[in-house]
Formats: C-alpha cells, structure tokens, sequence
C-alpha cells in the first residue's frame, strides 16, 4: 500500500516520544509505533504499514470481523482486558477502492479516531488512530480524510 501523509505532518523522534510518557504514551502505545508518530498540530497519528510484513492467508479476518474485535477490545468486552472506553462510532467506508473500519472512541478526555485498511491482495494492511482534544475534533476527522484519500493499493 502506498499513501501520504498530509502536509505539515512532522514525524516524531526518539526524544519526542519520551516526552510524552507523562500520559504513559511511551509504554502503551509508542513501543508498538515507535518510527511510526506524527505530529500535526494538536493531532498525534500513529500508523503502522504491515504491507512490508504481510498476514499469513490463514490468519486473516474480514473487515467486519476486526471491527467487531476493536469495538470489543476498546469497550471492555473481551477476554483481553485492558482500559475501557467509550465508543462513539464505528463504521465501514470505501475510499479508492479501499474498505475502511473507522472507530471513533474517547478516554479521561482524550479522543481517538481508530483505522485499519482491508488486507491487500498480499496480506498487508495499514493500522492506526489519531489521537486529539475534543477541540480538534474537526481537524482530526479533515486529516483522517486526507490521509485515507492519499492510500491506494500497490500491484506487485
């Protein structure tokens, strides 16, 4: 899959990310997307390109499947327990020809917008969320637009 990310966006460093570990950032989620944070603005994105390490065919799942599966694992009702939070929204878009589930959902008052690409005919995917203050709600729901716009699938 190839995409760019929309103008402006600055990828974060090694030093950046240990800034934010005030919020525990760095040990949740920056170890899992460590070269893969961006800044822009008031919006932190976290993307990761799994084109490059593909699923094996047996291990993947329908859209849907993983969409249910994140709405699980973010609301607190999975095996898996971690921090509960609340679901706004979840859905299925096609952009580019390129299916999209989008889960928006909030935590002790940050927001975050989860997506994850349907598998490429290779088994990869592109995994990620923006997170934001409910005042950049409109910013972040612009960007997320603008990056899913810029992602098309690569023939090999």
């Amino acid at each position: 899959m190839r995409f760019s990310l929309p103008k402006g966006t600055e990828k974060l460093n090694e030093q950046q990310l240990k800034n934010l570990s005030h919020k525990g950032f760095y040990e949740k989620t920056a170890s899992e997307f460590h070269n893969h944070v961006y800044k822009k603005d008031g919006l932190l994105i976290y993307y990761l390109n799994s084109s490059q390490f593909p699923t094996h065919p047996e291990r993947r799942r329908s859209l849907e499947s993983n969409q249910k599966m994140i709405v699980a694992l973010l609301s607190g009702n999975s095996e898996l327990k971690g921090d509960v939070n609340v679901v706004d929204n979840s859905r299925i878009t096609t952009i580019n020809n390129i299916r999209f589930a989008i889960v928006e959902y909030h935590n002790k008052g940050d927001e975050y917008i989860r997506f994850t690409s349907d598998y490429d005919k290779n088994g990869g995917l592109i995994n990620g969320f923006i997170e934001y203050k409910m005042s950049d709600e409109h910013e972040a729901k612009r960007y997320l637009q603008d990056l899913l716009q810029s992602m098309h699938f690569i023939a090999n």
